[in-house]
């Protein structure tokens, strides 16, 4: 089996976390025995035309070279693998990262439907409803990410083992609006102002090297994702694997992944006050998080995540 994976997002030497879920994915596919390619349409601060350059590039590519299927993740891939043609003629699958609202919106999922053979969500989207449509969330490499001494963590990063760290992650360098940063620093806020709290820090992830990753995971006392939408998130599916508890607003697949797992909450509304409750229960609990096991059991590690992907793509080839 020979995939082509086509993508805007893809970790670089300058932004080694972008896009690294696509990268572990293709890794996991070819331990599976698939001859995944990648072609990059790296546009990254660069501006819309750059990725128009793109098009003819990959359309040479593709009349160079054969492929059961073409694997497209995000919508800006699909749209510059429509305007190279090639759809008419092969086999191609779309992952989408977000929701169709919110990436790219409904009409461009509607101009693309006729042209792909399979749709693949993260979330349970409404989207689901229509024929083509998976559901199938990003798997996590429960290698990398796994409990670990906390002191001896701590010492690798120079941190405090006596201070509480609070996580939040972000794959950019930048800010993004959807993840909500003012309502993760107003929940830490109230930590501190209205519980007590005087030995609270943050720690912020921002394209950080995959490796310390999982160390800081284990550093921290929960993970508060403030977002306003998400898909499937990743830092979920890697706390989790690293018995890290984790406070969420009610996004993507969240509930769905940990809203039954006793010692991590999903909360009903997107304040901060609610996220800041359900956080100072995390702190209060005496009872040690071991959510890993429950977690696993649900199907998100990277190498089952590969073995039902491969089916889509069997089915496609068909």
């Amino acid at each position: 089996m020979k995939i082509l994976c086509v993508t805007t997002n893809y970790p670089t030497p300058e932004y080694p976390i972008f896009g690294i879920f696509v990268k572990e994915q293709i890794e996991s596919l070819r331990k599976q025995g698939v001859d995944c390619r990648v072609f990059y349409c790296d546009g990254k601060g660069r501006g819309g035309r750059q990725y128009i350059t793109y098009v003819p590039r990959l359309w040479w590519h593709l009349l160079t070279h054969r492929y059961d299927v073409i694997h497209c993740h995000h919508a800006l891939s699909a749209i510059i693998l429509m305007m190279t043609g090639w759809p008419l003629f092969r086999k191609c699958v779309l992952s989408y990262q977000n929701d169709p609202t919110r990436e790219w919106g409904d009409k461009v999922f509607k101009f693309l439907y006729p042209f792909f053979n399979k749709f693949i969500f993260k979330n349970r989207s409404e989207y689901l409803r229509h024929k083509k449509c998976e559901y199938l969330p990003n798997g996590c490499n429960t290698t990398l990410f796994r409990p670990m001494d906390r002191n001896e963590c701590c010492e690798k990063l120079g941190l405090n083992p006596d201070k509480h760290y609070v996580l939040y992650m972000d794959s950019n360098k930048g800010i993004r609006t959807q993840k909500r940063k003012d309502r993760y620093d107003a929940a830490l806020e109230l930590l501190r102002s209205k519980y007590g709290y005087t030995n609270i820090e943050s720690i912020e992830l921002r394209n950080t090297v995959r490796e310390e990753i999982p160390l800081y995971i284990n550093c921290s006392s929960l993970h508060l994702m403030s977002s306003d939408f998400e898909g499937s998130p990743n830092s979920v599916k890697e706390c989790m694997c690293c018995n890290t508890p984790v406070v969420s607003t009610p996004v993507g697949n969240v509930q769905e992944m940990i809203g039954d797992i006793e010692g991590s909450f999903v909360t009903e509304s997107f304040t901060a006050e609610e996220l800041a409750a359900k956080a100072n229960e995390v702190l209060r609990s005496q009872t040690p998080f071991s959510g890993r096991e429950q977690f696993l059991a649900k199907g998100y590690s990277i190498e089952h995540v590969a073995e039902k992907l491969i089916n889509i793509y069997k089915t496609v080839i068909k």
